[in-house]
């Protein structure tokens, strides 16, 4: 072999190993800026999660000293502008739809390092501690954040996801990649328009939040919430055990918790637990179970010396919503959030000034004076199930254990209407009729306690078709 071939050999590696580190380079910085193209093109812009980020990062030459943190059960029933009128305080809410208590902590070290804040306010509900945290939420409450703030704090966000549990073992990992497969526009190339039309054109977080959703209004402080009503005639539908088995609290969670306790405590904030308000039959339908999850928590929150309030326990003298205060199951509508934020001011009000507030409430150990105080139906149900052309229908009441309640069981067309009353006024709940030969049946359950004298007080419907 001559020396010149021998050296071309030679040289050949090298060359090779740096064209394939540049053509690695090259395919990495398309699929980059590919994947960036359809993040800025797919991924819905206006988000509440963006209304909030996007807010709080535009305030950060002003003062805040109160941060409130949860899903969306927080983020629309506390106004932290309710707050502040009573308190005097500057508060701003950082909840949003799904937030696992992961994102909580996030948000609370980011209010405490950001800001300094000297309160905490956690707003939760039996689903936050006893489901585990949805991978949608997680990532896209990440991302948002990291589109507003600092490089080395975006980058430690990002840290934070990678080092979550499960990321390199199932799809989550490709979902950080790439965002718009998990949250992307759904409407068609019209959408995708829109979507871009409104990234490019200079509309808001806010104003593009409003076009997402119609019914939302904007009221400030990283505070929006709905005008709808809670339809109790559908209480089956809206009720959390319908959509989730009821089980204990996870073991995560409570760490969690327990990580965001001490994250308080390290830095002398004032961490306050709200069990937000949700109607009594979605409080009753997890039997003992509710009291027997609720006060691990209470044990450990106030064990710390942490301030613990489960507003669906505070006495009728200072809170008693009524149905039209909820915009579902779950929810507060903006009346709603509007009542209970001033509750929530006047309790902390009481407590900032050394009173005794444990007066207010019922206690978990006291369960049936609470049950006892559910002195009215606050909603009826209807199952049903047919055998040999008989259907039998049995009617449950959601009211406290004291409330005498009677039922009116009526035959109804296609659109609701009563067209006979099958069993007039019983207190039996249970009743059965022959299927019609075409196989549609309607039936109407009215309920009311007895000798009210009311035409009904709630009511329900089941269908077969």
């Amino acid at each position: 072999m001559s020396p010149r071939n021998a050296e071309g050999r030679a040289s050949k590696g090298p060359r090779s190993l740096l064209r394939c580190v540049v053509e690695t380079l090259v395919i990495l910085a398309i699929v980059v800026g590919v994947d960036v193209l359809l993040v800025f093109a797919l991924y819905p812009y206006g988000s509440t999660s963006e209304v909030v980020w996007s807010e709080y990062f535009s305030a950060a030459d002003q003062n805040i000293d109160t941060v409130v943190v949860g899903s969306s059960t927080a983020q629309r029933a506390i106004d932290p502008n309710v707050l502040d009128n009573t308190l005097g305080t500057s508060s701003f809410t950082l909840a949003t739809p799904a937030q696992p208590l992961e994102d909580s902590y996030l948000a609370v070290s980011e209010a405490i390092s950001g800001h300094g804040v000297k309160r905490v306010i956690l707003g939760l509900d039996y689903e936050t501690m006893s489901l585990g945290s949805w991978d949608k939420a997680n990532i896209t409450y990440v991302q948002t954040k990291a589109a507003y703030e600092s490089l080395p704090k975006a980058i430690g966000d990002y840290a934070g996801l990678l080092t979550s549990s499960g990321f390199f073992t199932g799809s989550k990992f490709l979902q950080v990649l790439f965002p718009w497969t998990i949250a992307h526009e759904k409407g068609g190339v019209q959408s995708v328009e829109n979507n871009l039309r409104m990234r490019l054109g200079g509309t808001t977080p806010i104003e593009a939040a409003k076009v997402r959703e119609p019914g939302w209004t904007y009221v400030g402080k990283g505070y929006g919430n709905y005008n709808y009503l809670l339809d109790t005639s559908n209480a089956k539908a809206a009720m959390s055990t319908t959509s989730h088995a009821i089980t204990d609290f996870t073991d995560q969670n409570m760490a969690t918790l327990q990580k965001i306790i001490d994250l308080c405590n390290e830095n002398d904030v004032q961490l306050v637990v709200v069990v937000t308000p949700r109607p009594a039959f979605n409080v009753l339908c997890y039997g003992d179970e509710y009291s027997q999850q609720m006060a691990r928590i209470r044990d450990l929150v106030e064990s710390a010396g942490g301030v613990f309030l489960d507003a669906n326990l505070l006495k009728d003298d200072y809170y008693a919503p009524t149905a039209e205060n909820f915009a579902d199951g779950e929810h507060l509508n903006a009346t709603g959030a509007e009542g209970f934020s001033a509750v929530l001011a006047e309790y902390l009000e009481r407590l900032d000034a050394g009173e005794d507030v444990s007066g207010m409430s019922y206690s978990y150990e006291g369960w049936s004076d609470y049950l006892a105080s559910i002195d009215y139906i606050s909603a009826v149900t209807l199952n049903g199930s047919v055998e040999d052309g008989t259907a039998t229908l049995t009617a449950t009441p959601y009211a406290g254990p004291n409330v005498q309640v009677e039922y009116q069981f009526c035959l109804c067309d296609v659109d609701g209407n009563v067209t006979g009353v099958l069993r007039d006024w019983s207190s039996d709940a249970t009743v059965t009729c022959a299927v019609p030969a075409d196989g549609s049946l309607s039936v109407r359950v009215n309920a009311r306690q007895v000798e009210s004298g009311a035409d009904f007080e709630r009511y329900c419907m089941w269908s077969l078709s």
